[in-house]
Parts: C-alpha cells; structure tokens; sequence
C-alpha cells in the first residue's frame, strides 16, 4: 500500500542486471513520494553468468533466473509485463505497444540487446542474444531433439561465450546414449579462438576442444545457413543441421528513432553519471548503452556494477544533489567454464584452471542469486500496542477484501429480516418480459498494473449480470485514486480509463458516467446494467437432485494474490492468476444458454465453498471430486505455506460444513461460474466451454438430497 503522495514517477524499463540491483537497494532505503514502474516482457531474467551452467544441466531454470515480480513486491515497485517498443522523451511517454503510453518524470533503460540484422536466418539458426529469447529457442530445441537426431551442430563465434557454449551444449550431450551425439564445429571469423585473452587462456582452451573432439575453424566468415549446410563467404561450406549464433548483437532501432544520442552501432551514449548525452533525466545502463568516456565490452560484470551507482544517482537526481560518476575498471576476473565442473580464470594476463576454479565461480554466481532469491522480511511493527490484536496477514484487495460472509448476513437480516436479498444482483421488470439486472462491485488494487486492474474490475463486476443469464448493457464508474501531482494523476487515470473501455468494449457494453476522488490508494468499481428475459432468467437456488456441478474457471487466485503481496509467489503463478481473470464470463454464459440451467453463480468473494452453499439451501447438498477442481498453478502452493487471503479464515467459518480442502475458503476475484444442469448435458457442455476458451472447464461434483457438503 502506497500511502505516501506521489511527486515522481520512475519509469525502468527492462529488468536487466543493473535493474534488479536498484530495485533491491531501493527495498533497503525507499524513496518516499517516488513511484517507480518495471516494465518488462518476461517475469523472469536470466542471470547471464549461469546460462552455460544452465544449459550444460548444473542448474535449473529457476536457480539461473531472478524473478522479477516478487522483487518488486520486496521493492514496493510496480510491474508491467510489457515490450518497450519506443520512446518520445519530449513527451516523457514510453511506448508499450497496444495499449497507452506510460508517463514518467525519470526513465532507465535496460533492456539489453536484439540479434544483429543481416546476420544468419532461418529455422535453423539459434541466436544466443538476447538471452530470454535464446532460453525459449533452447527448449523448442529440444523438443525438437526428442523427434529428431542431429547429427552437426555449428557454433558461430569463438569469443568467451561461443566457447562456453559451445563446451556447455557439448556437455548436455555427452549425458546422452553414444548413438545420440553429434558432432560439433565451432567457428570464428578471427584466426585464432579467444582472441581477447591472453595466450594462456587461449592454449588451455585449446586442449579442451581437442579433448572433446569439437572441431575448430578459424577465419570463416559465416554468411548463410540453408539444407542442413553453414557456408562461409570464402566458399568453404560444414554439415550443420543446427547453427548458433553468439556473435556480437546489435542495439534496437527505437533507441535511434526516438532522438537519443547514440554511438555508431546504435547503442545509447551516455556520461559517467549513466545519464543519456540528450536528457538529463533519461538514464541508461547493461548492454544497451555505451560509455562516452570508457569504451568497454558488452559483459554482464559492467552491468552488475552499474546498479549501485545508478540507484544512488537517481536517488541524488530526485534530491537536486551533486551526481556520482562510474568509472568501469580497464581489468577484472574473468571465469569460464568448460561445459564439466571445470573452469579457467583469468585476470591480468594470468590464468589457472581446474575444477576448484569452477567451484569459486559457482560459489560467486550462487552468492549473487541469493539477494534476489532470499528476499529478507521487512519487520512491520505495530504503532499502537492495540494493533498487536491483529494478526501479521497483510490485508488483501479485490475480493478479499470483502466483509466476510457471516458478518454481513448478521447486520443485513438484522435490519432487513425476511425482505433481505439473496441474489447476486437485483432484478427490476422492464418492459416486453423483460428484466433490468443491477450489481455493484468495487475493491481496492490487486495488481501493479492500473489498465489491467481495470479490466479485471470490469469483468468482475458484469460477472453478475452473466450469472443471471444476462446480456451486459452499460456501466457506472466509482474511482478512488492516490493523491499524486496532477500530471502523476492525469497519466494514472489515462490508464485506468483506456483499461475500462476496452473491456467495456469486449463485454458490448457501455459507460454511461462516474465518480472520482482521491484517496490513500488505488480503487475501482462499477455499477452495472444488463438485461434478461423474464423467462430465461438463471436463478442462484434451483438445483435438482443429479444435477451435476460444472466450474468454468480454475480456483486459487486469493491465495496467490496474497502470497504476491508477502512477495512470496513466482511470477509466472501470478500471471497465470492475471490471465484468469482478465477471462470474462461472457463467452461461458453464451455456451451455458444453449444448455438447461437449472441454477447458477459466480465464484467471488465467499470461495467455491461459500458459494455452493448459497446454491444448495438447506434442502440439498453435494458430492464434490476433489481431484477434479481446476486449480490455478501454484495455489496449492502457496496454501500449503499458510499463505491465504485475509478473507480466508472468515470464509471457513460462515460454512456449514467446515471439513473441506483450503481451496474450498479461497476467495476469487473474476472467478468463474458455477452452474447445475442435467447429468446427460454436461459432457457436450464442457467440451463446448473448452472450445470457447475454457481450457480448465470441468465436472466437479453433483447434487444430492443429503443436505450436505460430501468429498471424494
């Protein structure tokens, strides 16, 4: 919760090295009154330093890769997963593709590099930069291994990285049946390999090519790839049925297009202090950019050297201080491994090797990792001896942070009795037989990203017109946005208002008006309108004995949410959280009303749990198959850590029957619906809400006259 004014926004885009160091000194020492924003495509970055120990099988995919959302979390930083397709920094609006520009008061670039044009193509040429790109060809390699034999395989470029490589790929393959290993080529445009190290180096790595049979070629200047064929510009052609590409990669054209300063490769020019040479609040680090005063090589030890003083500058910049300068070292340890636990360093033109080198390298890497893996927790201490009485769960947004069920139902039927409602939505009769459906829902953020929020809030509200069998029709709008500087707020609520018609759009809905203010943080609800004929109206609470129960939407985004919020969720399970509910009920409730639905509701704020007792009454119950609920990845996770929404433990005790799973408490938001229909419908249905989108839609149970809640 951000509850300190927004004066700056920050905008970094790109998660390389330099970044995620910034963003966890900006955990340690946060800057108040400063939003900072981390766009980036993926999740996850690799840590280029472990990609050979990664390919060659020493590691997995996540002890290789930083996970960029729960360091946001840790950092009080905001995510955009989102591609960086241009800048205008006269504007100060960075372009993310199809959906609005971001603002920002400072920007930081690190975004890496892109293959080099011109350079080899085709199906079968694999190029090793960027590295997120080359960790995705690698698997669709090998899948491709499992159907095919690959008899040569060429590696092109004989610098430190084709090297290791090429040794590391070597490796994988010499854990594979004899039959199975191809014979592999390494070529280099110079004539000799590692032409940047010293000749010790260069002999030490000669004997281990010639060791493991990989066969050099020097002074080949790759220009094509085609019929299983590498061809060198002299005529000189090998056996390749695969190529990698490790040569130099070049910079991306948005950094020229945009009217920044840039070196003759096109890569960002900047000064000592890593601000640009155009703008003095656009800074720029890693791969990307280049620096005026020092030239050096593209390599990660730079990068990962620049976090500190970039975090320190930004810091100073904000502060109207004096800007510190980075002055990259001209020598530094260099460690290479040979594809085995072996490996050669090198510094100063000396260099030894053996397998303790490798293990110095493994301890250094796996020593770096651990800042980003092991996040500490932050101590919160209570200001007030009374607020001990509460417990340390943070408390969550969208539907978690509902009232819970039983206190609810006290107050309302205190006040209401008989006449309280039932339903998720109101019904009024308009005319020709047909029915107005209202419903209201309005919940503080559950994600970083204000456009998606919006959306997601917008699915979540028209969720109740769909439960009802309805058609959506037009929406009110209630926004609570944090108090920031008028530009801060302009921006934020372009977002929020591009975000919510689009979705509106998507629904066939429109927005008819709303209301704004300002507050301690981000809240966005809608009133919404539908229609429904009075005929064909689903109710919540007519189920008939063996009906049977289908889900269209997989369970588990509370507690994925609320292991998000501790900073304790990868970030591929909170994406997937996103992509579901970003899924609207729409489509689902088009297939349902081919079908006859005697009951229907939606899986909000109550869980599975709460709301299949909703359905049933007190007349009839259900057998539920556990092992048939669709579950998002990682929710039984994060359950089984403990990790639950704050709505949780209220959840389990409005319940009748109290016995069930931790998933059954779990509150949803822009969950899916939960509907009985006859046993001889369900199979066609499923397999038709399947084909419209539904991948996780499943039978989950039936209904019985026992009167209660029965597992299997």
């Amino acid at each position: 919760m951000k509850q300190t004014p927004i004066a700056r926004e920050l905008l970094l885009a790109g998660g390389g090295h330099s970044h995620v160091i910034f963003l966890r000194m900006l955990a340690m020492d946060p800057i108040p009154g400063l939003k900072v924003t981390l766009v980036s495509p993926e999740t996850s970055t690799p840590y280029s330093g472990m990609l050979p120990g990664l390919i060659a099988g020493h590691y997995s995919r996540d002890e290789a890769h930083i996970d960029l959302v729960p360091l946001c979390q840790f950092a009080g930083a905001d995510f955009i997963r989102a591609q960086v397709k241009g800048l205008d920094p006269i504007e100060q609006l960075v372009d993310i593709g199809d959906r609005p520009p971001l603002r920002y008061d400072l920007l930081s670039i690190d975004v890496g590099s892109t293959p080099a044009p011109g350079g080899l193509s085709g199906d079968g040429v694999i190029p090793v930069k960027p590295i997120s790109l080359f960790l995705a060809r690698w698997q669709r390699f090998l899948a491709e291994l499992e159907e095919n034999k690959f008899e040569h395989l060429a590696f092109v470029g004989a610098g430190a990285g084709g090297v290791e490589l090429c040794l590391a790929v070597d490796h994988f393959f010499r854990r594979r049946p004899s039959h199975l290993i191809p014979s592999i080529q390494l070529v280099g445009e110079a004539p000799i390999m590692l032409k940047e190290f010293p000749a010790g180096v260069r002999r030490r790595f000669e004997r281990e090519i010639a060791a493991k049979d990989v066969s050099f070629h020097a002074n080949f200047h790759a220009v094509c790839h085609e019929d299983g064929r590498l061809y060198a510009s002299d005529g000189r052609q090998l056996a390749a049925d695969k190529v990698f590409c490790v040569t130099h990669a070049s910079a991306q054209k948005w950094f020229r297009e945009s009217g920044l300063s840039v070196d003759q490769e096109g890569f960002i020019l900047i000064r000592e202090t890593l601000q640009t040479d155009s703008f003095d609040n656009v800074f720029a680090v890693g791969d990307c950019a280049s620096l005026i005063l020092h030239k050096r090589p593209k390599a990660g030890v730079f990068a990962v050297r620049q976090g500190k003083p970039l975090y320190l500058n930004i810091r100073n910049f904000l502060h109207s201080n004096s800007l510190l300068s980075f002055r990259p070292q001209k020598h530094y340890l260099s460690l290479i491994s040979t594809g085995a636990k072996h490996a050669v360093a090198s510094r100063n033109g000396l260099s030894v090797g053996g397998d303790w080198v490798w293990s110095l390298k493994n301890w250094i890497d796996r020593r770096f990792m651990r800042r980003f893996s092991d996040l500490p927790a932050m101590e919160n201490r209570p200001v007030s001896p009374l607020l001990q009485e509460f417990d340390e769960q943070m408390i969550c947004g969208g539907c978690g942070s509902k009232v819970s069920a039983d206190l609810l139902s006290d107050v309302i039927g205190e006040l209401l009795g008989d006449a309280a409602p039932t339903d998720d939505a109101a019904y009024v009769d308009v005319l020709d037989g047909k029915q107005l459906i209202q419903s209201v829902d309005h919940f503080r953020s559950i994600i970083d990203d204000p456009y998606l929020q919006a959306r997601i809030a917008v699915c979540h509200a028209f969720s109740d017109i769909y439960a009802c069998g309805g058609q959506a029709d037009s929406a009110l709008a209630a926004l609570t946005l944090p108090f920031a500087k008028p530009d801060i707020t302009r921006g934020l609520l372009t977002q929020i208002m591009r975000g919510v018609l689009h979705q509106l759009d998507e629904e066939g809905a429109r927005l008819l008006g709303g209301h704004t203010s300002e507050g301690v943080e981000l809240s966005i609800g809608f009133t919404v309108n539908g229609f429904v004929e009075k005929s064909k109206a689903w109710p919540k609470s007519a189920v008939k004995p063996a009906d049977v129960l289908i889900l269209t939407k997989p369970l588990g985004t509370g507690t994925l949410l609320a292991a998000n919020m501790q900073y304790r969720a990868r970030g591929d399970w909170v994406q997937g959280a996103i992509e579901s509910m970003l899924l609207s009920n729409r489509e689902a409730a088009r297939v349902l009303s081919r079908y006859n639905i005697h009951a229907c509701t939606d899986i909000t704020g109550f869980g599975l749990g709460g709301h299949l007792e909703e359905m049933l009454g007190q007349s009839f119950g259900a057998e539920i198959a556990v092992s048939s609920l669709p579950v998002l990845p990682g929710a039984l996770d994060c359950l089984g850590e403990g990790l639950q929404s704050s709505l949780h433990a209220s959840n389990r005790r409005s319940l009748r029957h109290q016995q069930s799973p931790a998933i059954f408490y779990d509150p949803q938001t822009s969950g899916g619906l939960l509907v009985a229909l006859p046993e001889d419908e369900a199979g066609r249905c499923v397999t038709d809400l399947c084909r419209a989108g539904y991948h996780n839609a499943a039978v989950i149970g039936a209904i019985n006259d026992s009167s209660k809640v029965s597992l299997r």
